[in-house]
């Protein structure tokens, strides 16, 4: 980002946030290329442009893309496998690019214009990408700005990089260090990022939406494993016809898909496919020739 310290913006009440019109990308381009200190090409992955306001003056910028794609400070503070990992960076949005234009600088107005672009992130992430933002993160150069304006803005200062760069999938070192920042921004952010399931939140918040197929069952750390070596089956042999496991694991899918009673949840499993049945260890039956 570029810091501010002169030429004030009248009143901070009166800024605005907005992602930028089609007609407006050439001028951010532009201003963004002139104004910041790396310059710019194009931002990341999916990605959103805004701008800030004071009245119909433009006086910030802030272009978000993808995550990075590996930062072992935020790894571990997330606390998810590889596999969670892979398949939800895009939940994570990399504040790429923050800019103060240099006639509106101004005390505080970078730490303002951070939240109110925050506060809709999600959202306008949501209606242009078909899926919510959970997490910001982004990378401060230490030997240019101290992260003031993010540490005011809510931010946490996770640690320091390595100073390794990547480009078309190859790791290089360029030795320029540069600290960790993120900012939850759903209260849940780090359990619903590392979780074995996918939250509903994560599936366009439909509660009867389905985690079946993205559950991690097998392996060390899948719910077979954990559930055969921590809960025992209290029935009798006489009379069984369900497996144990796969009677707790359809009600705990249930729950996760937001059932909240045994009706709910049997509603629910009835609806469940064939493949998801198997998959859950339910029986099969030779008669029917299906899976119960």
């Amino acid at each position: 980002m570029t810091d501010s310290s002169s030429l004030p913006v009248r009143d901070l009440r009166q800024i605005t946030v907005r992602p930028i019109l089609h007609e407006e990308d050439s001028r951010w381009n532009a201003l963004m290329r002139t104004h910041h200190y790396l310059g710019f090409r194009s931002l990341v992955g999916e990605s959103l442009k805004y701008v800030a306001l004071s009245g119909s003056e433009w006086v910030a910028l802030l272009g978000w893309g993808a995550a990075a794609f590996k930062c072992g400070d935020r790894d571990r503070w997330i606390g998810w496998a590889p596999p969670e990992q892979f398949r939800r960076l895009r939940y994570i949005a990399n504040n790429q690019r923050f800019l103060i234009l240099p006639e509106a600088r101004t005390p505080h107005l970078a730490s303002r214009v951070l939240g109110l672009c925050l506060r809709r992130l999600s959202s306008d992430w949501r209606r242009q990408f078909n899926h919510p933002i959970l997490l910001a993160e982004t990378f401060v150069d230490p030997s240019r700005f101290a992260g003031t304006c993010y540490k005011a803005a809510g931010w946490i200062c996770l640690g320091e990089t390595r100073g390794f760069g990547r480009n078309g999938g190859v790791y290089y070192a360029h030795g320029q260090k540069k600290t960790v920042w993120v900012r939850p921004l759903h209260a849940r952010a780090p359990a619903i990022l590392a979780a074995p399931f996918d939250d509903p939140l994560l599936l366009g918040g439909s509660m009867s939406a389905l985690p079946v197929d993205s559950l991690r069952l097998d392996g060390e750390t899948g719910l077979f494993t954990l559930l055969r070596t921590t809960v025992r089956d209290p029935r009798k042999a006489r009379g069984i016809r369900h497996n144990y496991l796969s009677v707790l694991l359809v009600g705990l899918a249930g729950v996760l898909a937001g059932k909240r009673s045994y009706e709910g949840i049997a509603r629910w499993a009835q609806d469940l496919s064939q493949s998801q049945l198997r998959r859950l260890g339910c029986r099969w039956s030779p008669g029917k020739e299906r899976f119960l």
